[in-house]
């Protein structure tokens, strides 16, 4: 991990303090922490008092879970003199301290901890840290040994993940794939891709665009989804079926995926899917994904939006709703208002889907209950309305409420789209032909 990024270099100072409490307070200054100190002190003092954070070589590195809005802050003080470390001063004599403090909701602390403690245990780095006649060069040793441990491990990441890629090239050679998806946003500008796909299709999935013009031919493309599901599966799923509407993929071939699953930035998954036979219950016929009236860059959109609904929720509180895309000649002979519509008389251009200025008015209205109403074009016809085909009852698997079923029975009885975000779960579900598809 690139821990580099975490530390301010005014963060880096000479103490005035020789006590444990007066260093950690000058430290816990320097991140310019907003808790309350005397009681992150009192929580670092009975730490110590259970397992010193002494590593050796005069170096200790005390840590703690706090409230974060990063994962990690780092500030780092010297003394001139060695004082004693530790509560009362009892403890080892020391004359670097590193303080880390990490979010409460990052899971690989203790990887994190090691790297420092095995980096800082290096004779190299230790000397370097201890001939330091000035503060000045004292901080750029610091600062340079942070550097050159970053850059190693991405080197040796960087390694891995093009020797990962060459070995998926052969597994789909072997199933008979016609592209290779990746799922992660792992830097490739020092891998070869070019080389490595050089006779298989290659399409990277990102949430940004990689420049403002991404390089997109025949054998290299870029998929860009703006919401990424969390879980391979449905990030599989879902950019396979934005791939579709783009008509990226085709619905007849099989696809090698490859993906991270944890946020380390190693690749370590592949899977093969079978298009046809994953999305053969939501597919039209043999050869077409979605009705004819559908424009592809609508439904995209309205996944996207869906999928920022079910990640961000609205004020702060989980929101559930429904989208139903299609004919509105077919959807009106199935639905009924259940509050004045406010999208009605406004012209179609302001109420265009694929508006951007449209995003926050549709999140806003998703408080409503019922559905949101989508032309294949993209004009919103309608929120606020109920859906209610009584003669296209369809049984659904336990755990899935009303909204779900109502999205079922409209895509097959108006042969039209529905998706449905779950107050419940948060996930994203895709209904055409009465069958279901989850995507995030």
């Amino acid at each position: 991990m690139n821990l580099i990024q975490y530390l301010n270099y005014d963060a880096i100072i000479e103490f005035s303090s020789r006590t444990f409490d007066g260093m950690l307070t000058e430290l816990l200054k320097m991140c310019n922490f907003r808790g309350n100190i005397p009681e992150t002190i009192s929580e670092f003092t009975a730490k110590e008092c259970e397992v010193s954070s002494h590593i050796g070589n005069k170096i200790a590195i005390p840590h703690l879970h706090v409230n974060l809005s990063v994962p990690y802050q780092i500030a780092v003080g010297r003394a001139g003199d060695d004082v004693r470390y530790g509560p009362s001063g009892n403890g080892e004599l020391t004359n670097v301290v590193i303080l880390v403090l990490i979010s409460k909701h990052e899971r690989d602390s203790l990887k994190v901890i090691s790297s420092l403690v095995n980096l800082f245990q290096k004779l190299s780095v230790v000397d370097r840290l201890q001939r330091a006649q000035t503060f000045d060069e004292f901080k750029c040793a610091f600062i340079d040994a942070l550097k050159r441990d970053s850059k190693i491990s991405s080197d040796i990441k960087t390694e891995f993940n093009e020797f990962f890629l060459k070995n998926a090239v052969h597994v789909a050679r072997e199933a008979q794939c016609m592209s290779v998806m990746l799922f992660s946003d792992i830097p490739t500008d020092n891998i070869d891709i070019e080389s490595i796909f050089d006779s298989i299709k290659f399409i990277k999935v990102v949430q940004r665009a990689s420049s403002a013009h991404p390089v997109v031919d025949d054998m290299h493309t870029e998929l860009q989804v703006s919401v990424m599901p969390t879980g391979l599966e449905h990030v599989f799923r879902g950019a396979i079926l934005l791939g579709m509407t783009k008509s990226i993929i085709a619905h007849d071939e099989k696809i090698c995926c490859v993906g991270c699953s944890t946020m380390s930035g190693v690749l370590d998954t592949i899977v093969v899917v079978d298009v046809q036979k994953e999305f053969h219950p939501i597919l039209m016929s043999s050869t077409r994904f979605l009705q004819c009236d559908i424009r592809p860059e609508v439904l995209e959109r309205t996944l996207s939006i869906a999928s920022e609904i079910a990640k961000e929720g609205r004020e702060g509180k989980a929101v559930g709703c429904l989208f139903v895309l299609g004919d509105i000649g077919k959807i009106s002979l199935f639905m009924k208002p259940l509050v004045l519509n406010p999208f009605y008389g406004y012209p179609e251009s302001e109420r265009n889907i694929l508006n951007s200025l449209m995003d926050e008015t549709i999140k806003e209205f998703s408080l409503i209950d019922g559905a949101f109403v989508i032309r294949g074009d993209g004009i919103v016809e309608s929120a606020g309305t109920l859906i209610y085909t009584p003669d296209h009852n369809i049984v659904m698997p336990s755990g899935f409420g009303t909204r779900h079923a109502a999205a079922a029975s409209i895509s097959w009885a108006a042969e039209c789209v529905a998706i449905a975000v779950s107050e419940s779960t948060r996930s994203v579900t895709l209904f055409q032909n009465g069958q279901m598809l989850q995507v995030m």
